[in-house]
């Protein structure tokens, strides 16, 4: 059995290896000792569920988890995911090893099974760790940064920071632990996308070349490869390396306030004209409502179902509504021409369903659209993100390197992942 030191960059697109691989040459050395390739990831490609997807083996409607926040099925009740709303083991647990994991999604309350430390969602002034006395050894550990915002320099100043305090707490726990894995989440990958990628991804739409902050991408990533380069060193020859991804990110070319467009058809109506960026939760009348959208990275369609409690729509009428939606979203015409859309039932897309799921999975020009869930612009297309600045959204092309494999590129399907880290263990 080897010891595998998993190295998670959330985030990380393939296309990222493929302009950067020669300034990245220790995850470049991953790569060449072993396997390599995209890490196609889950539906829908969000942080949460698709590391506990790959970690467990289990797709999102078996593990019950579609994204952050859930709509309690016979309710309104929406609550945000949680560790405990996990019931899989992590390949490693099932096997009884010992782990220290940091930072991995979702990770708050800490998990009670070797050294855990919770992840970006932890609550101001909650215990992060497992055992609690870790939390004593990293005094002013950092969790996320704003990312959201204009202030660029002074994201990426917080950026570099959280980067190399989350390296420093991993160097530190891999001397001070005994582990047979060991992984190692870094959200700054992900937010250093949704920053700067107009900057640094020509397909943008805002792309300007030479624009003064086109290096910050490419500087995260060397910073991220030289850390773990230094890392690497002083962990025995014998252990294996994983560098993986959960998704990919590319740059957005519009959003779509998608309950505008619901209001239009006559599907959600308002208990008063809505102010501009309310949350649709606040104003819709539910009683005259059909279908209310969830956005995000992707659209979850809930229909106001009979057990829920002012429910109007019947089983028999849920069917009628999923075909007609279906042909509605399809194909939009956004600003810039017809965009084609793919619509899903959680059953398409899964092995078996469980838990609060949605009646419908909507993805916009290939995750190249947002949906938001605001309402009150009196137009369904929108300039702009309605929670602040925000360069990129997901996509499906995530990457991983390891040390073992068949030498060679293959790509790799996220539901893979654990039966491949099987293989090493």
């Amino acid at each position: 059995m080897a010891r595998v030191f998993i190295l998670a960059l959330d985030g990380m697109p393939f296309e990222v290896f493929e302009r950067l691989g020669d300034e990245l040459p220790n995850i470049g050395e991953v790569a060449d000792s072993g396997s390599w390739g995209v890490m196609r990831a889950v539906d829908p490609p969000i942080t949460v569920p698709a590391w506990a997807s790959m970690f467990t083996g289990r797709d999102p409607g078996e593990l019950g988890i579609y994204g952050f926040r859930h709509m309690r099925r016979g309710s309104y009740e929406g609550y945000v995911v949680t560790s405990r709303d996990l019931g899989e083991q992590y390949v490693w647990e099932r096997r009884g090893l010992r782990s220290v994991v940091v930072g991995l999604p979702p990770g708050y309350p800490p998990r009670e099974y070797g050294v855990w430390i919770s992840d970006f969602l932890t609550p101001r002034g909650r215990p992060w760790a497992y055992p609690p006395g870790v939390m004593e050894m990293f005094p002013g550990y950092v969790f996320d940064v704003e990312y959201r915002t204009d202030r660029k320099e002074e994201a990426f100043k917080a950026l570099v920071e959280m980067v190399e305090l989350r390296f420093a707490v991993a160097e530190r726990l891999v001397e001070a632990v005994g582990w047979d894995v060991f992984v190692l989440h870094e959200i700054g990958t992900d937010r250093v996308h949704h920053l700067f990628q107009k900057f640094w991804d020509p397909e943008h739409p805002l792309y300007t070349p030479g624009n003064p902050h086109e290096d910050k991408i490419p500087r995260l990533y060397r910073l991220v490869d030289e850390l773990f380069g230094r890392l690497r060193k002083r962990l025995p020859r014998d252990v294996e390396f994983l560098v993986i991804s959960d998704h990919g990110n590319q740059a957005q070319r519009g959003v779509l306030a998608l309950n505008e467009l619901l209001a239009e058809w006559g599907l959600l109506s308002f208990k008063s004209e809505p102010s501009r960026g309310a949350d649709v939760e606040s104003v819709v009348d539910w009683g005259r409502t059909k279908v209310v959208a969830w956005g995000g990275y992707y659209a979850r369609l809930f229909f106001n179902t009979v057990d829920r409690p002012q429910g109007v729509v019947s089983r028999e009428e849920a069917d009628d509504l999923k075909r007609e939606l279906r042909r509605r979203l399809r194909s939009l015409k956004a600003p810039w021409g017809y965009i084609l859309n793919a619509v899903y039932e959680p059953g398409e897309l899964y092995r078996s369903v469980r838990g609060d799921f949605p009646d419908l999975m909507v993805y916009f020009d290939s995750v190249r659209v947002r949906p938001v869930q605001t309402v009150g612009y009196g137009s369904p297309w929108l300039e702009g993100n309605d929670r602040g600045p925000d360069d990129s959204l997901h996509s499906f092309n995530g990457f991983y390197a390891a040390t073992w494999g068949d030498a060679r590129k293959r790509d790799m399907h996220a539901l893979d992942v654990a039966r491949f880290l099987e293989s090493v263990l």
